[in-house]
């Protein structure tokens, strides 16, 4: 379980509040919780404190709430988003080769195009073909 899961949930529910408009959504604060090592077998057992916090959280002003996350912020970890590709290991530049794969889903639609953006971006980074 979270150490401090009480002040946790508070903090995420005020920084998601703050971020729209004074209110916060539960899908929001159990999804930040989850970075802080909430198990999903948990959310269940969880949920009842978060919709009693955010139910109190909500009914404050926005400015009740901006003071009272500047009193928590600490408790709040930031998540850090990748740029770029990840690695590919053991990749010699210009031997990479990568294809489209095939797929179940029937005829070409705008989900391949994404798969396939992915394996072009990783072709012109380390070259081969594609």
């Amino acid at each position: 379980m979270i150490k401090n899961l009480d002040k946790k949930i508070r903090a995420y529910a005020l920084k998601n509040s703050l971020a729209y408009n004074g209110k916060a959504n539960p899908g929001s604060v159990v999804s930040a919780l989850f970075n802080e090592g909430l198990k999903k077998e948990e959310v269940k057992n969880i949920m009842p404190k978060v919709n009693e916090i955010i139910k109190e959280i909500n009914s404050l002003s926005l400015d009740e709430q901006k003071s009272e996350f500047e009193k928590l912020h600490e408790s709040v970890s930031e998540r850090h988003g990748r740029e770029g590709l990840p690695e590919l290991p053991n990749a010699k530049k210009g031997k990479v080769i990568m294809r489209f794969a095939p797929s179940a889903s029937g005829p070409f639609h705008i989900g391949h195009a994404a798969t396939a953006c992915i394996s072009f971006l990783f072709v012109k980074e380390h070259g081969g073909k594609f």
